[in-house]
């Protein structure tokens, strides 16, 4: 596809469409999600590695405001079929046990409050306000052995 037909199928002008190809302009995340929309692409798709997995923890700033703001792009997943997002609250001493989803499946965990112990097959991870992505295709479980609530979303996507 030419610069001019690119420009004239994402609605954004000629000379921002080269200045992106040349690395030569700042680009805003909308006018990448334009640019995504008439390529068939993801944000994702556009500023991640290309011989990266397509499902990868990105860590990628898109967006800086003026008084320090930021947009970051965590994590991509390459989906097939649905995203499912849930808000979780264990409290001390509970645990959730998961049978191991489909091949294909993955779960990104993001925990906001607490301390997350996640048990899989081969390890045991231990997360305080932080995030992760797992291959969910393993029996895995979620527990609380702290002694406050865990509160953490869980997005899982096949």
């Amino acid at each position: 596809m030419s610069q001019k037909v690119l420009a004239e199928a994402s609605g954004v002008s000629l000379r921002m469409v080269g200045g992106i190809e040349n690395g030569a302009t700042s680009v805003s995340t909308a006018t990448l999600d334009r640019i995504g929309i008439a390529l068939n692409a993801t944000l994702a798709d556009l500023v991640a590695d290309p011989s990266a997995s397509r499902t990868a923890r990105i860590d990628r700033a898109g967006w800086s405001g003026e008084q320090g703001g930021e947009g970051v792009l965590r994590w991509s997943i390459d989906v097939r079929r649905e995203v499912e997002l849930w808000e979780w609250r264990l409290e001390p001493g509970e645990r959730y046990q998961a049978a191991a989803d489909p091949a294909g499946w993955h779960v990104m965990i993001f925990v906001v409050a607490g301390r997350l112990t996640l048990e899989l097959e081969t390890e045991t991870i231990e997360l305080s306000a932080a995030n992760h992505v797992f291959d969910s295709a393993q029996v895995h479980a979620f527990a609380n052995s702290g002694n406050e609530a865990v509160r953490f979303f869980r997005c899982t996507a096949w």
